[in-house]
């Protein structure tokens, strides 16, 4: 794809296109879910097949020890099932940032930073950026956290948004909610066991008798803003740290929230 084989245009076009293929390879194996991954996984190879010319035609780039994510899965279709299973040589969830710090250490001598892009190449890049940006903010709703500040304020985070909800009362719905996200996020617990748990730490649960009435009142209620957060039963209750949202959802959040910040 690349015409030109200037070497020093050569690593620094390698260390842009790495940063790209280690952010989608990234953002795909280290969820368990994610978003369709067409688009990325089509700028994923584009990119791929680029670096493999890149690196054949320069040696010193063939030669750079560390492992980078392309040299072990060049195509993600199916990449959850296989990271599990390979042997892939990284640490501390590096996935080739060692390795590109080699790259770029290669581009300082050779005395360039910024590529020189012929019009395919540049097509490429453009299109796996938008691909990206937009597989990010699906992956973010996907991964909607619930969290609380000031101690009584709700506030739930979409990648780099958060939206602050109404102060919550203290009072019975609260005490349940907040112990259960600190203690037993994203987990089933039985009533009776959490009346017992919550005594013992000292947390009044008085008038608790079945989560259905003693919660619907409050922002996580059925059909309120906060209710993807919160499934209950009479007798037992799940609140979720993270959930996927659906547009309609973050809608309802954003207009409830007295506070947006980005």
């Amino acid at each position: 794809m690349s015409k030109n084989t200037d070497t020093a245009n050569d690593y620094a076009l390698a260390k842009i296109l790495n940063d790209r293929v280690i952010n989608i390879f990234t953002m795909v194996v280290d969820n368990r879910s994610t978003p369709d991954l067409s688009a990325v996984n089509r700028s994923y190879i584009l990119m791929v097949d680029e670096l493999k010319q890149i690196y054949d035609r320069q040696p010193e780039l063939k030669k750079l020890g560390g492992g980078i994510c392309w040299r072990v899965l060049d195509n993600l279709e199916q990449a959850h099932e296989f990271v599990p299973a390979i042997e892939f040589t990284h640490s501390g969830g590096d996935y080739g940032e060692a390795h590109n710090s080699s790259v770029s250490r290669l581009c300082i001598k050779a005395g360039k930073k910024i590529p020189d892009l012929t019009p395919e190449m540049k097509t490429i890049i453009d299109e796996s950026d938008k691909n990206v940006a937009t597989f990010k903010a699906e992956l973010d709703k996907m991964y909607a956290k619930l969290s609380f500040e000031s101690i009584v304020v709700p506030v739930i985070t979409i990648g780099d948004t958060k939206y602050y909800l109404t102060p919550m009362r203290e009072g019975l719905a609260y005490n349940v909610i907040s112990f259960c996200l600190a203690k037993h996020p994203n987990q089933d617990v039985n009533l009776d066991d959490l009346k017992v748990e919550m005594k013992k730490a000292g947390i009044s649960v008085f008038g608790l008798s079945n989560f259905n009435n003693d919660t619907y009142k409050s922002i996580f209620g059925k059909n309120n803003a906060l209710s993807p957060f919160m499934t209950t039963s009479p007798k037992s209750i799940r609140v979720r740290k993270t959930t996927n949202l659906t547009d309609q959802q973050i809608a309802i959040i954003a207009e409830t929230s007295t506070k947006i910040s980005e």
